[in-house]
């Protein structure tokens, strides 16, 4: 079964861009960014939140592009946006002040938290 049924991605932010995203049905998962860097997470019916977040006086003039996702079912919606906020480091949604709850899940704890040492050397080209 898919996730997602319907997705526009980084697109610029303009009137005619916000109603074509009217003419898709159903709410969904939204993000905002700044350039190619995501400012906030939201979710509901998307071209409502949208406008509304272009005359907002804390997010307005922050944000140039947004992509967007309208999942198969309408109930994963949280689901999704809590993931997409439990990915971003903080400083890469800086606009959200929620943290995104996986209400129904069980978080697992990590055993050991030392991680393995890594050398960040890049591979070197073999000589053909």
């Amino acid at each position: 079964m898919a996730l997602i049924r319907t997705y526009g991605r980084m697109w610029a932010r303009n009137l005619k861009n916000i109603q074509l995203v009217a003419k898709q049905d159903g709410d969904g998962v939204y993000i905002l960014y700044d350039g190619s860097m995501p400012v906030y997470i939201g979710m509901g019916n998307i071209p409502w939140r949208l406008r509304k977040a272009s005359r907002s006086k804390r997010r307005g003039q922050m944000w140039d592009h947004f992509s967007w996702y309208i999942p198969c079912d309408p109930k994963l919606i949280r689901d999704i946006e809590a993931l997409l906020l439990k990915m971003l480091p903080p400083h890469l949604r800086i606009l959200n002040r929620q943290k995104g709850k996986l209400h129904a899940a069980e978080k697992v704890h990590e055993v050991d938290q030392k991680p393995d040492i890594i050398t960040r050397k890049m591979p070197t080209k073999r000589k053909s």
